[in-house]
């Protein structure tokens, strides 16, 4: 099992066309807004952003006061040394305690790994209990 921390995640809408998604990053690069996560979909003529941010309460200021914060949630981040299988404790664990997930997003980068875990609501603690999140 990896390092698994509560996180909270921000999600924004923008347009869906060449360009949207760099002038979103050069903004939060602007406003030195550090990201432990980005997520980007297209959904038809509108793009939808979810990110988690390194400083949280910046994000949602800068985005509160540019008016394109939808919502926010809490959300779980994983780490830890990328192997094979280095996410079946964890799942395991979410699937003994009843746990459904909504949606996940993992990638590895040398020796190492993250990884995303959204889930309902109604789970967070539980979820938070079953991976010994902080």
């Amino acid at each position: 099992m990896g390092t698994a921390k509560r996180v909270t995640y921000f999600k924004a809408k923008i347009d869906d066309k060449p360009g949207a998604l760099y002038n979103f990053a050069k903004d939060l690069k602007a406003k030195d807004l550090g990201l432990l996560s980005l997520k980007g979909v297209g959904q038809g003529t509108h793009g939808e952003i979810l990110v988690v941010a390194k400083s949280p309460d910046k994000l949602r200021t800068a985005w509160k006061d540019a008016g394109v914060l939808v919502e926010e949630g809490t959300a779980f981040y994983l780490s830890g040394v990328d192997k094979t299988g280095a996410l079946h404790s964890d799942l395991d664990a979410l699937a003994k305690a009843g746990v459904n997930i909504v949606a996940t997003e993992a990638v590895a980068a040398g020796r190492s790994y993250g990884a995303i875990l959204w889930v309902d609501p109604a789970d967070v603690e539980k979820t938070a209990k079953a991976l010994g999140a902080k």
